[in-house]
């Protein structure tokens, strides 16, 4: 394992009280029962129009997008914070050396505010979100752009997630996943995906990925 790809929300973020928040909002905008929540957190992990989508097949997609975003859900990232050990594992892997990147259904200029606010700016290279794709997970396109773009080969990857999209993307490019059990997914949901291991909080997490991690050599 050359190069760790992390999923953020969900995988490296607790971000499910802040989507939450901003669900709700849409719901009572909109006119919906919030009861449809449930539905809608189904689709968490995928780029948020596709989950609009499958939500909301009898709504316009401008209609709901506009509702959700009327939120401003860069005035409440308070609501956001890493999961417990996150911070000090990513600090203890960039330490050893561990090349890491993020691939996300996140748009790009939320994440960096979001990575700046952690502290963890510079962690990862590269950085591939919608924005740089035209295809969204589970899609493999996410990672074949980071095969392309660090040269590396697909068994070089470990892809790291809580979604059965993050997995299911590894697995359509070819790339090992690890599944993490405290975000949005079960674990015979995530197991069922067919992926490396499978850690149900970061302690184990972190067992696994100082097992298998390979150091960049020092220049």
């Amino acid at each position: 394992m050359k190069l760790i790809v992390w999923d953020f929300d969900g995988t490296l973020a607790d971000s499910r009280p802040l989507i939450e928040a901003g669900m709700a909002h849409a719901l009572d905008a909109l006119g919906q029962s919030r009861a449809r929540m449930a539905e809608w957190l189904m689709y968490v992990g995928l780029p948020v129009e596709e989950g609009i989508r499958r939500t909301f097949p009898e709504l316009e997609l401008d209609t709901v997008l506009k509702a959700y975003r009327s939120f401003g859900h860069a005035d409440h990232e308070d609501l956001m914070k890493p999961f417990d050990g996150v911070d000090a594992l990513l600090r203890e892997l960039r330490g050893r050396g561990q090349a890491m990147a993020i691939a996300t259904s996140k748009r790009r200029t939320p994440l960096l505010r979001q990575l700046e606010g952690f502290g963890w700016t510079g962690f990862f290279d590269p950085i591939v979100t919608p924005d740089e794709v035209t295809q969204g997970k589970p899609h493999p396109e996410s990672l074949n752009l980071i095969l392309k773009l660090t040269g590396l080969a697909a068994d070089d990857l470990l892809m790291v997630g809580d979604t059965p999209f993050d997995l299911d993307m590894a697995a359509a490019a070819g790339v090992p996943s690890l599944a993490v059990g405290h975000g949005f997914y079960g674990e015979l949901q995530l197991a069922a995906c067919g992926p490396k291991g499978y850690a149900p909080d970061t302690s184990a997490l972190r067992d696994l990925l100082l097992a298998w991690s390979q150091p960049c050599p020092a220049t």
